[in-house]
């Protein structure tokens, strides 16, 4: 009986986890009918001559996006390795691990924000507001991690030298800011950019280190370790935890690598609560106001 309970649940949460995924979808397609237009519009002010130097000076949109996850990662060792082998090989192994953690974040719905030599940053949370950014975040690190172990191991074989990495991740409010024309882009400041930067700066070779902040968001998924206090300027110190990987509970073989169904179903219900919110949201927007009572989750909570 509790079996059978639990398949329907878990369909239920496939379903809604699938109409999340069209929503996500829909706001890409109005990404792209946005860049279209904007480029349409660059086209017409092109031609006004004139009239278009008349027109008022279109200002940077900024965003504020009150919960997203920050994540910088080091691919340590690039600066040492180029004394020693050619650089020109380094620099395709580095696109290479590049291009594959640009596919990690783009499978955990993760803004990639830039690349600055052999240090990469992104974001969960953004453009599209979530709450599951935190876990997003740390599942696409454990990837990042695995990812260049496997790297490693090739690389070990060939009697050659190999890279290592570390990552720093912090859970705040940033702001974004979107710029291109053919192709948007984000690029985002705040506390919780420089903090977890200063995080990677503090973490060690083939580590995940995150905020206190971010670990009350996924301790239930993972297993954490302590690490130590940082200094944060006018705020005291900061604690920092080890990422080792998922609890045994919520992987494959207890190992902490694979989720299983287990994570599928809680990570699914956490998901819900999104959909929730979109929909409670776009309830609030169409509905006449007659129809509810203060607003439309007040009146859900009533009822």
């Amino acid at each position: 009986m509790a079996q059978a309970s639990n398949k329907e649940l878990v369909k239920r949460i496939a379903k809604l986890v699938k109409q999340n995924q069209e929503l996500e979808d829909t706001i890409k397609r109005m990404d792209k009918e946005y860049e279209k237009l904007s480029a349409s519009y660059e086209r017409l002010k092109s031609r006004g001559g004139a009239a278009a130097d008349r027109e008022p000076e279109k200002r940077e949109t900024s965003l504020k996006f009150n919960m997203a996850t920050v994540l910088f990662a080091n691919v340590h060792g690039f600066a040492k390795l180029m004394e020693e082998m050619d650089s020109t090989i380094l620099m395709d192994e580095l696109d290479e691990v590049l291009f594959a953690f640009d596919k990690i974040t783009d499978k955990y719905n993760i803004e990639k924000i830039k690349t600055i030599g052999d240090a990469y940053m992104c974001a969960g949370g953004i453009p599209v507001k979530n709450i599951t950014n935190p876990v997003d975040v740390v599942m696409a690190a454990m990837e990042m991690r695995d990812y260049l172990e496997d790297f490693q191991n090739k690389k070990r074989k060939k009697g050659e030298k190999i890279w290592e990495l570390k990552i720093g991740i912090h859970t705040g409010p940033v702001t974004a800011s979107i710029s291109g024309k053919k192709k948007i882009s984000y690029d985002i400041k705040g506390d919780t950019v420089n903090t977890a930067s200063r995080i990677e700066a503090v973490s060690e070779d083939g580590m995940i280190l995150i905020s206190v902040m971010t670990y009350e968001l996924v301790k239930e998924f993972f297993d954490c370790e302590y690490f130590g206090k940082l200094p944060v300027k006018y705020k005291g110190d900061l604690q920092l935890y080890r990422v080792k990987g998922l609890k045994p509970e919520f992987s494959v073989n207890n190992e902490g690598k694979v989720p299983n169904e287990a994570f599928r179903i809680k990570f699914g219900l956490i998901q819900f609560t999104d959909i929730q919110e979109i929909i409670l949201d776009k309830l609030e927007k169409e509905l006449p106001s007659y129809l509810y009572y203060h607003n439309v989750k007040h009146t859900v909570d009533v009822v």
